[in-house]
Protein backbone atom coordinates (compact mmCIF):
# COMPACT_ATOMS: atom_id res chain seq x y z
CA UNK A 1 0.00 0.00 0.00
CA UNK A 2 1.26 3.47 -0.84
CA UNK A 3 1.95 6.01 1.83
CA UNK A 4 -0.21 9.12 1.80
CA UNK A 5 2.68 11.16 0.34
CA UNK A 6 3.17 8.61 -2.45
CA UNK A 7 -0.55 8.53 -3.22
CA UNK A 8 -0.70 12.33 -3.23
CA UNK A 9 2.26 12.55 -5.64
CA UNK A 10 0.73 9.92 -7.94
CA UNK A 11 -2.61 11.75 -8.00
CA UNK A 12 -0.89 15.09 -8.72
CA UNK A 13 0.99 13.46 -11.60
CA UNK A 14 -2.37 12.54 -13.15
CA UNK A 15 -3.19 16.27 -13.22
CA UNK A 16 -0.05 17.16 -15.16
CA UNK A 17 2.21 17.45 -12.11
CA UNK A 18 0.74 20.84 -11.18
CA UNK A 19 -0.71 19.77 -7.86
CA UNK A 20 -4.12 18.50 -6.97
CA UNK A 21 -7.41 20.10 -8.02
CA UNK A 22 -9.86 21.73 -5.66
CA UNK A 23 -13.11 19.74 -5.38
CA UNK A 24 -16.79 20.67 -4.95
CA UNK A 25 -20.08 18.89 -4.43
CA UNK A 26 -22.37 18.52 -7.44
CA UNK A 27 -25.60 17.06 -8.73
CA UNK A 28 -25.24 14.07 -11.07
CA UNK A 29 -28.75 12.76 -10.46
CA UNK A 30 -32.05 14.44 -9.69
CA UNK A 31 -32.56 12.28 -6.62
CA UNK A 32 -32.67 14.92 -3.91
CA UNK A 33 -32.37 18.51 -2.81
CA UNK A 34 -28.67 18.31 -1.92
CA UNK A 35 -25.71 17.40 -4.15
CA UNK A 36 -24.58 13.80 -3.74
CA UNK A 37 -21.53 13.76 -6.03
CA UNK A 38 -18.02 15.22 -6.09
CA UNK A 39 -16.22 16.83 -9.05
CA UNK A 40 -13.10 18.97 -9.48
CA UNK A 41 -13.79 22.71 -9.55
CA UNK A 42 -14.30 23.99 -13.10
CA UNK A 43 -11.90 26.68 -14.30
CA UNK A 44 -14.40 28.29 -16.68
CA UNK A 45 -14.73 31.89 -15.43
CA UNK A 46 -18.51 31.81 -15.98
CA UNK A 47 -19.00 28.66 -13.91
CA UNK A 48 -19.28 29.50 -10.21
CA UNK A 49 -17.79 27.04 -7.71
CA UNK A 50 -21.02 27.10 -5.69
CA UNK A 51 -23.04 25.99 -8.74
CA UNK A 52 -23.86 22.32 -8.20
CA UNK A 53 -24.32 21.65 -11.91
CA UNK A 54 -21.85 19.70 -14.04
CA UNK A 55 -21.21 20.99 -17.57
CA UNK A 56 -19.11 19.82 -20.52
CA UNK A 57 -16.37 22.25 -19.46
CA UNK A 58 -16.01 20.62 -16.02
CA UNK A 59 -12.96 18.41 -15.51
CA UNK A 60 -13.33 14.70 -14.85
CA UNK A 61 -13.91 12.64 -12.81
CA UNK A 62 -17.44 13.19 -11.58
CA UNK A 63 -18.13 10.66 -8.82
CA UNK A 64 -21.59 9.87 -7.46
CA UNK A 65 -21.38 8.91 -3.78
CA UNK A 66 -25.16 8.76 -3.14
CA UNK A 67 -24.99 10.75 0.11
CA UNK A 68 -24.87 14.51 0.59
CA UNK A 69 -23.07 14.10 3.91
CA UNK A 70 -20.44 11.79 2.41
CA UNK A 71 -19.98 14.15 -0.55
CA UNK A 72 -19.33 17.10 1.79
CA UNK A 73 -16.91 15.02 3.86
CA UNK A 74 -14.95 13.82 0.82
CA UNK A 75 -14.71 17.37 -0.56
CA UNK A 76 -13.35 18.59 2.78
CA UNK A 77 -10.78 15.77 2.84
CA UNK A 78 -9.72 16.21 -0.77
CA UNK A 79 -9.42 19.98 -0.45
CA UNK A 80 -6.91 19.66 2.38
CA UNK A 81 -4.44 18.67 -0.37
CA UNK A 82 -5.57 21.34 -2.86
CA UNK A 83 -3.34 24.33 -3.51
CA UNK A 84 -4.18 27.59 -1.77
CA UNK A 85 -7.01 28.03 0.68
CA UNK A 86 -8.65 24.67 1.39
CA UNK A 87 -11.63 26.14 3.22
Amino acid sequence: MRTLDEARAAAAAQWGGEGLPKWRTAFLTIAGEEPTAIVPVCHDPEHEEADGSVYDCCPEPAIEVESAELAEYLVALLNTDAPGDAA
